[in-house]
């Protein structure tokens, strides 16, 4: 079940936005439980990838437009919970 909004959108892994468009960063993503009106996502400033399509990913996360840690690990980065911004 998502819980996000937008029944129609295609969400991917952090993985696979970063792949798509040419493997550069910093990347601004959103997750689909997260408001992205609202000012809440990510920008991703480093992929590791183990073995694909999976591997880590460190951020610079933002709330409510203001940024938070800079190269914060995080988890679920290879879900497919993502939309690229």
């Amino acid at each position: 079940m998502r819980l996000n909004t937008e029944p129609d959108t295609d969400w991917k892994s952090i993985f696979q936005f970063w792949r798509e468009k040419g493997e550069v960063l910093p990347l601004k993503v959103v997750k689909s439980s997260w408001s992205a009106e609202a000012g809440h996502f990510l920008i991703v400033e480093r992929v590791q990838i183990k073995k694909w399509p999976y591997g880590d990913a460190w951020v610079h996360y933002h709330w409510r437009g203001v940024p938070g840690e800079k190269n914060e690990k995080i988890n679920q980065a290879g879900t497919y919970t993502w939309k690229g911004l």
